[in-house]
């Protein structure tokens, strides 16, 4: 059963594709950014396994990247400006996997009445 008011998938789809188009804007290979572009927008329309798909998905590139970035030379405030994308990805991507976990159990409750 789908809510109207799931924000936190939306948000979290909204946010995967301006940070990733924001890197392709910028000169960044779009190498990682179509894939996340992609299954943002399917996650945003189909939901359900695509949400956890790309939240999976999310966690697993900024853990990788992460600890890159800090420990390699960059200037301080790129390292602040990825902890920052990383946090607001990692938070959204949390948010809506409880989103659909909530959807799951709504709907496993409604099919067992």
């Amino acid at each position: 059963m789908r809510r109207a008011g799931s924000w936190p998938i939306y948000a979290f789809a909204a946010w995967t594709v301006f940070v990733w188009i924001g890197r392709i804007g910028l000169g960044g290979t779009p190498l990682l950014a179509v894939p996340f572009v992609a299954l943002a927008i399917v996650a945003a329309w189909r939901r359900g396994v695509w949400v956890s798909v790309l939240a999976a998905y999310t966690v697993a590139v900024w853990a990788i990247r992460t600890p890159f970035i800090l420990v390699h030379d960059h200037p301080v405030a790129f390292k602040v400006v990825h902890t920052v994308l990383a946090t607001i990805s990692i938070a959204l991507a949390v948010l809506a996997q409880r989103d659909v976990q909530r959807e799951r159990q709504a709907a496993t409750a409604a099919a067992c009445l």
